[in-house]
């Protein structure tokens, strides 16, 4: 079976679902979306903890975020469905005093672009977060504009309004091979034995980036590594409004979900896998990690958990762009823990892209060419 499209997209979780969205809405007709698995959002996608935040270390990440922040205000105006959307806040905790340096030095930075972040001593810290306990805490940073929105809402957004404008999504559709006319991309081949003809492919294909882009030449340097997830029963011993707040040098993070506790952290001796089990070990670690700073939760209970696929790259900044060596072959991917919130801007930036016009961010910070020299990796991740 042979069709022929102007733009295939591999991936539908919320980047390739983003991308489609934004592309059908500049006009473009016939694009097609190709998932794996048997219904789009499922993957990573579905197991993300739904953060939002203005904190970055590039200005131009900091203005993906305020993007994205703000269609998931009026996702509810803009596409019918709320987002869900809970400003409670972001509060970074660190213990290292070089780490607070490059902390403070970037909130300089953060604040020019409006972010409203604010720096907190030990004693402001005590002072609003007393279940924290941290002895040798050098200082925090806290924006209220920050959140948590529903990922789940936000890819039935865009696929529906995708779909209303034409898009097709193709589910249980396994890429396996990308084809190239005389040095420009021309295709894809799929398991079931499409050959899809278009000009324009897309890899969003999150964890599975790496594998994606060896199928057209191209070496994306971005690996799946499993982060674990659990929430706890009803639990009063915390207020019932806390922020997100995420503890740098044990990379834990906690907050509200509901009237439980959702908890969760990046192992740094997890090996590179698609492994999405989660195991006694995994919990014991991050139960112990946590209880070091939010003793309270001792009394808690452990209701459920599960884990998804951070896509990491290097410097843990996504990669975005169209191979150099492959002219008509995109990448959205390596988004480090990040892409729902970036998803948005992300959507948009490679319709830009695609259309010829500029992408209304700099995003030379995630060409795939900054490899090739030292980078500065993200501060504000864990």
């Amino acid at each position: 079976m042979t069709d022929t499209q102007d733009v295939v997209i591999i991936g539908g979780g919320l980047v390739g679902l983003s991308i489609a969205c934004h592309l059908a809405e500049k006009g473009v007709t016939r694009i097609v979306v190709l998932e794996r698995e048997a219904m789009w959002g499922r993957g990573s996608s579905a197991r993300s903890a739904g953060g939002v935040r203005l904190e970055f270390s590039h200005p131009s990440s900091v203005q993906f975020s305020q993007y994205g922040l703000e269609m998931f205000r009026r996702f509810e105006d803009l596409f019918g469905i709320s987002a869900s959307f809970n400003p409670c806040g972001y509060l970074f905790l660190t213990r290292d005093p070089q780490r607070w340096d490059r902390m403070q030095q970037l909130a300089a930075m953060q604040q020019m672009l409006g972010v409203p972040v604010e720096l907190l001593s030990p004693a402001d810290l005590a002072r609003r977060y007393a279940y924290i306990e941290m002895p040798d805490l050098v200082g925090a940073t806290f924006c209220a504009q920050d959140g948590i929105a529903d990922p789940a809402s936000v890819a039935y957004g865009w696929a529906r309004r995708a779909r209303e404008l034409g898009v097709k999504i193709r589910l249980s559709e396994l890429v396996t091979d990308i084809t190239q006319t005389r040095g420009h991309v021309s295709g894809v081949v799929t398991a079931s034995g499409s050959v899809i003809q278009a000009a324009v492919v897309v890899n969003a294909a999150g964890p599975q980036a790496r594998a994606v882009g060896a199928l057209a030449g191209i070496d994306l340097p971005v690996d799946p590594y499993r982060r674990s997830v659990y929430v706890t029963t009803a639990f009063d011993g915390l207020p019932p409004q806390i922020p997100m707040t995420l503890e740098f040098e044990n990379t834990s993070y906690i907050r509200r979900e509901g009237s439980a506790i959702l908890m969760g952290m990046s192992d740094r001796l997890e090996p590179i896998s698609e492994n999405t089990d989660t195991d006694q070990e995994s919990l014991e670690k991050l139960v112990d990690t946590v209880l070091r700073w939010v003793p309270r939760l001792e009394t808690a209970s452990i209701m459920r958990g599960w884990a998804g696929l951070y896509e990491v790259s290097p410097d843990d900044t996504a990669i975005i762009g169209e191979a150099q060596a492959l002219p008509g072959f995109f990448y959205a991917v390596g988004f480090s823990g990040h892409g729902f919130m970036h998803s948005p801007a992300a959507g948009r930036v490679v319709a830009e892209l695609i259309a010829g016009e500029a992408p209304f961010v700099d995003i030379s910070p995630f060409a795939l060419e900054r490899f090739r020299y030292q980078t500065t990796g993200e501060a504000f991740v864990i």
